[in-house]
């Protein structure tokens, strides 16, 4: 018996899956969010965790791989500024240095952007770039979102509200002023809000949570950036930018969780490649990257634990810490009502950082001074910070806990200061804590 068995034709098993080929205007899309965030992070302070123990994370860094005259020359021959600009990095990222860069990058971005897409116009889709670029974004948010996250959570970046704070009109306050007293007044909701953006930065740092992350970040980076809007905080354009780089990270999967979370369709599993083709690599990769993460990590927390120590909450308090009110004044002589016309005298004293001594006067105004208090030879030394060389000697007395006496020459005038320590718990910012049960909103001049 013959048997004859039809050949059917085999499938090559070596031939990879078929590429979905993205829109066109997904592909654009793509290669102008590659080249203007490649060129921000690398041009601007974001990049600076990435380097690790190298450079300080909190430092930040100077925009420096785009040439600096470049951008002056824009500055002066496109936008008509004719002033030197700012270049050394700043607390600020909305310098007029920074606000040009961002119009080079776009120029550059833009031009790329068209020169790529007439060269590669018959490319279907980008999916192993894709992952590589996102894996480059993912750990540069990560490390913002955990400096900014440490730094609330240890109650350095907004911390208690200063002395001088407290006794500062309400309305003089500035707007920025006015946000980072009332999150530092509240240590409890600045560490939640801290956690929140620390942990998102940790999820971007594993594939499988990066997702999450990115989400977190979102969330998050909406409520900073809005909040930079409406008090005038000076990091606009980098909390901006960050949550565009979040968004970014969330796009691929954002159709699947709307799936989730609106239409209650199955979602199956994303369709990111992985960065290799092998497991064994994709092992190693993943090792790789959480090597990364400690290495942005651990620069991180040293720098925000010295920050604590230094100037946070776990700062050395100086002798005679507080609010000193001067209930009399002696000068040349002569006794100095406390008149409010009077914008030379003193009203109140503060001791709050070792080193500085502050003094307000009648009209509230805030003059800074250098200052070596020595408790136990009765000593003051005073100097200002315009004319350091200029050393003003005073007596120092401390009679009881709650007074003090100041006399000796300052400025030239000879003087008899007295002082009397305030009780900062009198302060209801200070002293009303967390009530379940109240009939009534509290009104401290209520009766």
């Amino acid at each position: 018996m013959t048997v004859i068995i039809a050949a059917q034709p085999r499938q090559e098993q070596d031939d990879a899956p078929a590429v979905r080929a993205w829109h066109p205007l997904t592909r654009i899309a793509f290669r102008f969010c590659f080249g203007y965030f490649a060129l921000y992070c690398l041009c601007t302070q974001v990049i600076s965790p990435l380097l690790g123990f190298v450079s300080r994370p909190s430092a930040g860094l100077s925009a420096g791989l785009l040439p600096a005259p470049l951008v002056d020359w824009a500055a002066a021959h496109v936008f008509g500024v004719h002033e030197p600009l700012v270049h050394e990095a700043t607390a600020s990222s909305d310098r007029t240095y920074d606000w040009v860069l961002l119009c080079c990058l776009l120029v550059i971005a833009a031009v790329a952007t068209l020169v790529w897409s007439v060269l590669d116009r018959h490319r279907a889709a980008y999916p192993a770039l894709l992952v590589w670029f996102r894996l480059f974004l993912r750990f540069t948010l990560a490390g913002q979102l955990m400096l900014y996250g440490t730094a609330k959570v240890l109650l350095t970046q907004m911390p208690s509200p200063p002395l001088t704070t407290l006794v500062t009109p309400f309305g003089e306050l500035t707007p920025m002023g006015l946000l980072w007293s009332s999150v530092g007044a509240a240590p409890a909701y600045e560490i939640m809000i801290g956690s929140f953006e620390a942990i998102g930065g940790m999820l971007l740092v594993l594939p499988r949570t990066t997702t999450l992350g990115a989400l977190l970040g979102t969330i998050g980076l909406t409520q900073v950036f809005v909040l930079n809007l409406t008090y005038d905080v000076p990091v606009k354009s980098m909390s901006l930018h960050l949550l565009s780089m979040s968004v970014f990270l969330l796009a691929p999967d954002l159709g699947r969780l709307l799936n989730v979370l609106l239409s209650h369709r199955p979602v199956g599993l994303s369709t990111l490649p992985a960065l290799f083709e092998t497991r064994r690599l994709n092992r190693m990769a993943l090792l790789g990257q959480i090597l990364l993460g400690l290495w942005i990590a651990i620069p991180i927390a040293q720098d925000c634990m010295a920050a604590w120590s230094e100037h946070g909450e776990g700062r050395p308090k100086p002798p005679m810490y507080g609010i000193w009110q001067v209930d009399r004044l002696v000068s040349d002589g002569r006794e100095v009502p406390p008149l409010v016309t009077d914008d030379r005298r003193w009203r109140r004293v503060f001791f709050e950082y070792p080193g500085e001594f502050k003094v307000q006067r009648m009209d509230d105004s805030i003059t800074v001074y250098r200052a070596t208090v020595d408790v136990a030879n009765h000593r003051l030394d005073l100097s200002r910070y315009d004319s350091p060389n200029v050393i003003s000697t005073l007596t120092l007395e401390i009679p009881t806990a709650d007074s003090a006496r100041l006399s000796g020459t300052l400025e030239g005038h000879r003087v008899e200061i007295g002082l009397r320590h305030l009780d900062t718990g009198t302060f209801p910012l200070l002293s009303r804590r967390f009530h379940w049960v109240q009939d009534y909103p509290y009104n401290p001049n209520s009766r």
